[in-house]
């Protein structure tokens, strides 16, 4: 894992040279002069991985997306149309668009959205309301604005990349459940998953700090891009040091023209590292558990998503150490059924839970998994503070049921995702 990281970090300058380059030179309003350009196009030096150069630190500050803007800011590297009105007046069209333009007076541009009646993201008003309207901070920053006039889906002005959110679902899980969301060739993403093993909800767990005090189960994983359609990932957790490999291919993703966002994703699990341990007197061997998911997502007004997950997960009676209900079956179908709301802007609530239709039931007690989750989302990062009952966070595991021994809300217990999109 140690070497696989550190070749991801190293691959992530050289993975940047295609992706933006290749993004503004199929940008519609791209110079044709510049499409010979290298990476001191955003950096200081020809090879890159040094400090940004002007244009580079305002193409990161608008969500390394190129906004009519950042095109307005920067006119020798694009060409578009733009009317000089006077020596205070220059108007620059430079919104493939055409929905947004950017007037320049006294050295000052600001983005005008006529369809919005927006100026810079502030609201306008009728002439008998200017003095009662609310003013907005003379401070409120342009990127962001700019940034909205870009983001799919989106008619709100959230700081977020695009390829990070999916309606209220932010990083790439809700909160066990994958949440179907794309990743774009050369993305990579990061991922912590935190769970604490003792309950939350019980009178005797504030003197150990609802839990903080008890052991945890870790995860890490990471899911790489190949093409905009093909990732690949893989999950280590600390639960009989499961090592998890997986796959996904995109096959939609909700637009005007397409009602749902769709994704098929394989994987393949195997306690102990996959290793064999015959010198175990307990378990000798845990089995290898194959699994096949489709992630169906459904948002609405990009504040409320809804989410189905048909999971079919196989050999699970294999890969658990105890067997107690469905014991006659190896394999498990479970229903994953997710949804979220976004209360702000960056914040949202989110709920899963994956109920066994068929099959092996998993170990100890007999209920599906539950979670719930508050998320807070940055640009690229996701912090969500997780309430679940279970403590596994591959799919053969929680696809089979909880596990423990309590029952209720007595094994809801404490813990939290981080995600990082680092590319």
């Amino acid at each position: 894992m140690l070497l696989l990281s550190l070749i991801v970090v190293a691959s992530i300058n050289a993975s940047a040279y295609p992706m933006f380059l290749e993004m503004y030179k199929s940008d519609k309003l791209t110079n044709p002069k510049n499409k010979d350009v290298v990476c001191n196009f955003c950096h200081m030096s020809p090879s890159g991985g040094d400090e940004r150069n002007p244009f580079g630190q305002e193409f990161e500050k608008a969500g390394e997306v190129f906004t009519p803007m950042l095109r307005a800011q920067f006119p020798e590297r694009f060409a578009y149309p733009a009317t000089k009105v006077n020596d205070n007046l220059t108007i620059h069209f430079s919104d493939p668009d055409s929905k947004v333009v950017i007037l320049e007076s006294g050295g000052t541009k600001v983005a005008v959205d006529v369809a919005k009646q927006t100026v810079d993201g502030r609201a306008a008003v009728v002439p008998g309301e200017i003095a009662s309207a609310t003013p907005a901070p003379a401070a409120a920053p342009k990127t962001v604005a700019a940034a909205s006039l870009t983001t799919p889906q989106s008619s709100s002005s959230i700081p977020v990349d695009p390829y990070a959110r999916e309606g209220a679902f932010f990083g790439q899980t809700v909160v066990d459940l994958p949440n179907g969301k794309p990743q774009r060739k050369g993305g990579v993403d990061f991922w912590i998953g935190h769970r604490f093993v003792e309950p939350i909800f019980q009178s005797n767990t504030a003197p150990d700090l609802f839990g903080l005090d008890s052991t945890a189960i870790i995860a890490v994983g990471a899911k790489v891009g190949l093409t905009n359609r093909l990732s690949v990932g893989a999950i280590r957790s600390s639960y009989f040091r499961t090592l998890e490999v997986n796959s996904a291919f995109q096959v939609s993703r909700q637009g005007s023209n397409t009602p749902l966002t769709l994704q098929v994703r394989g994987s393949i699990e195997g306690r102990n590292n996959f290793i064999r341990d015959t010198d175990n007197p307990i378990v000798p061997w845990i089995g290898y558990g194959p699994s096949l998911q489709v992630i169906a997502v459904r948002t609405f007004a990009d504040r409320v998503s809804l989410e189905a997950v048909p999971t079919f997960a196989f050999n699970t009676r294999s890969t658990s150490p105890f067997v107690q209900f469905g014991a006659e079956h190896s394999n498990t179908i479970a229903m994953g059924l997710a949804g979220g709301i976004r209360i702000l802007k960056t914040v949202s609530i989110v709920g899963e839970a994956a109920p066994t239709v068929w099959g092996f039931r998993g170990s100890r007690t007999d209920r599906p998994t539950a979670s719930f989750a508050i998320e807070k989302s940055t640009f690229r990062h996701t912090f969500s503070l997780v309430f679940s009952d279970t403590r596994g966070m591959t799919v053969n595991r929680y696809a089979q049921g909880t596990g423990g021994t309590t029952t209720g809300l007595d094994f809801f217990g404490i813990g939290f995702n981080i995600f990082r999109r680092i590319r």
